[in-house]
């Protein structure tokens, strides 16, 4: 049997969102998200708030026992910011789990056998934590037929995100509140940017702008409609921060609720949650201890991850300070990291972003012109001949944070009139499994693509996951 999802796979590695072959540049494995905000020179929704001005920082005399570690910030900001969290909340809830599994072995071992081989270590996985697990897939018109794995549990979305900024983009260019000619200038883009958190990702998209003739002039200028791709296409966290920033967060916000997304948790800039987690006014306290204090006090977080955002991306002495503190402490650590993205990180559910790429597939958004600037970003992965092969349109966008993987997929199959829609979640993988995946066999895509594909796939999994 011809295994069309590996060969479009080693293709996608090489492109990919979350870069699973791209350089690892932290020893410890760093979280795949970031992004950054720079003064605005576009026709701007919203505007950045002004520089911010680091205070001084204090010690305390020294004593003869020395005084532990406080929650208490260092004073890094001064200014005014829309904190996280204006509509939507910042933690998720607890949804109903539902794992119910047909454990007939002549099914299990039929559905392994017509799936590609570099996919049933994703089947595996499924089968053994299947409350980790967030699978919808369904051709639209036949969802009652469809495949139905935790649909209403919220779970982290990582990159998967960057799709509401997407459609909050495209909408604006629609309203004529963006012009997608405006010269951007690249250090306004390049000031959400922290080194080593997006697996190369930013700068592969720069290098690959530049060569294309997209990032010109002296100073280095980019347009407007170039920045989604890079953050769609590339997965530039740097991108989305820049978005995010232009936008404004109550848009944002605003988007995901208009779009239907009843699940979603607020979204905050990539860069914020980064620097939430582990930043040099922090540098005595113990960043597991800090993310705790957070979820604890989710409006706090709200606050902080924007001024973050803000004094990172408009102060270059702080922007500075932070870089050569993360190059030599390599904070924060991974386990600092999967606790944050457990809770604090932008969740929703699989069945809403199914809802959600079914409305971008049948041109279902605000208005005509935003459906189709939308659709054009997703369907990149139309380059390929193999893609062509397989299907009319493809649209495509993957996450990836420690323990955390995610595949978002619409396809219009050659043959067909109607879409077939694939969401896919992964979350507390064990290290060792994650970083396989992403880096070398990308199992969870392999089993998502299955599901686009061949037709009787679905009709298999239903048997599976409704006994």
């Amino acid at each position: 049997m011809l295994r069309w999802g590996t060969l479009l796979l080693l293709l996608l590695g090489l492109m990919g969102c979350e870069r699973p072959l791209q350089e690892q540049t932290a020893a410890t494995p760093s979280i795949v998200d970031v992004a950054e905000p720079a003064e605005e020179s576009t026709t701007a929704v919203a505007t950045l708030p002004p520089t911010p001005t680091l205070a001084p920082t204090t010690s305390p005399a020294p004593t003869n026992t020395p005084a532990p570690p406080t929650l208490t910030p260092t004073p890094f900001f001064s200014g005014d910011v829309t904190a996280c969290g204006q509509i939507l909340p910042i933690l998720p809830m607890n949804g109903e789990q539902g794992a119910a599994i047909n454990d007939d072995p002549a099914l299990i071992a039929q559905i392994r056998d017509q799936m590609p081989e570099t996919a049933v270590a994703a089947f595996n996985r499924l089968l053994s934590n299947p409350a980790n697990v967030g699978l919808v897939a369904y051709q639209v018109g036949d969802e009652a037929n469809g495949v139905y794995l935790n649909p209403d549990v919220q779970m982290p979305l990582a990159s998967t995100i960057k799709i509401i900024h997407l459609v909050a983009y495209a909408e604006a260019v629609a309203n004529g509140e963006l012009n997608p000619l405006t010269a951007v200038p690249l250090s306004d883009l390049e000031a959400f940017y922290q080194p080593g958190l997006d697996l190369g990702a930013h700068r592969e998209a720069i290098e690959d702008l530049t060569a294309a003739g997209k990032i010109y002039g002296t100073p280095q200028l980019v347009s407007l409609e170039a920045i989604p791709t890079m953050m769609i296409r590339y997965s530039s966290n740097a991108a989305m921060d820049y978005l995010h920033m232009l936008l404004g967060q109550e848009r944002i916000e605003a988007t995901a609720v208009n779009l239907g997304l009843t699940t979603q948790t607020a979204p905050c800039p990539f860069l914020g949650q980064f620097l939430s987690m582990g930043n040099f006014t922090r540098a005595n306290v113990d960043d597991r201890t800090a993310v705790g204090n957070y979820i604890a006090n989710p409006d706090l977080y709200g606050q902080e991850a924007m001024q973050f955002t803000a004094a990172y991306s408009s102060d270059t002495n702080f922007r500075q300070t932070q870089i050569d503190w993360r190059r030599n402490t390599r904070r924060p650590n991974v386990n600092t990291q999967r606790l944050f993205s457990e809770s604090l990180s932008p969740q929703a559910s699989p069945r809403d972003y199914a809802n959600l790429m079914t409305r971008i597939a049948i041109n279902g958004l605000a208005n005509s012109e935003s459906s189709f600037t939308v659709r054009r970003y997703l369907e990149w992965p139309m380059i390929y001949p193999v893609n062509q092969e397989l299907f009319t349109n493809l649209g495509y966008k993957n996450g990836a944070l420690p323990g955390i993987l995610t595949i978002t997929y619409y396809a219009y199959p050659k043959g067909t009139t109607t879409p077939t829609i694939v969401i896919l979640f992964y979350r507390d993988l064990p290290m060792n499994i994650y970083n396989s995946w992403r880096r070398n066999s990308l199992a969870h895509d392999e089993f998502a693509r299955w599901l686009l594909y061949d037709t009787s796939a679905i009709s298999l999994l239903h048997q599976l996951l409704n006994p």
